[in-house]
């Protein structure tokens, strides 16, 4: 696995740590999956992955505890999860062309960390931006991650990152 695909892991734990409540994360990986799961499972948190590649969902299947449940989807359009009461998510799902529709549905979510938002257009997210007062920017290695709000001031928060 290249260092890439988990250039998320820095905002995702930084967030979970200045977060209460339960986690959703939106597409599953070896990095997000396995940090949320430790993390979650340490802090007394529940964890939802929601993924749409059934390889995925097998790859990780050992991971199901009582505290961390896994759903798998045809789409991310619509779904009943987006109406619940979340303290973080993550969104990093395979369906590049629902991933706007994914944020903007979350927006009422304290903080929600975006992965690869290096290439807003092709995922989207310059439209879904606009519903978010507070968005803060990491590229250290790879793709950029993003962290948005609109409860919680991310840019003087994760500012202090002085990257």
């Amino acid at each position: 696995m290249s260092a890439g695909y988990s250039s998320h892991t820095t905002l995702l734990t930084a967030a979970f740590s200045i977060t209460t409540g339960p986690v959703l994360e939106l597409g599953s990986g070896l990095g997000s999956t396995l940090v949320l799961h430790g993390l979650c499972g340490s802090n007394d948190r529940s964890l939802t992955t929601i993924e749409s590649d059934e390889t995925w969902m097998k790859m990780l299947k050992d991971y199901h505890r009582p505290w961390h449940t896994f759903r798998h989807v045809v789409n991310f359009v619509n779904l009943p999860e987006y109406k619940e009461e979340w303290g973080l998510a993550f969104v990093d799902h395979g369906l590049m062309h629902q991933r706007n529709h994914s944020i903007v549905s979350l927006k009422h979510v304290p903080i929600i960390v975006v992965h690869d938002t290096c290439t807003p257009q092709l995922y989207g997210y310059n439209e879904a931006f606009t519903h978010f007062k507070y968005i803060w920017n990491l590229q250290l290695f790879g793709p950029k991650t993003s962290v948005i709000s609109n409860l919680i001031q991310v840019d003087k928060i994760f500012g202090r990152f002085d990257l």
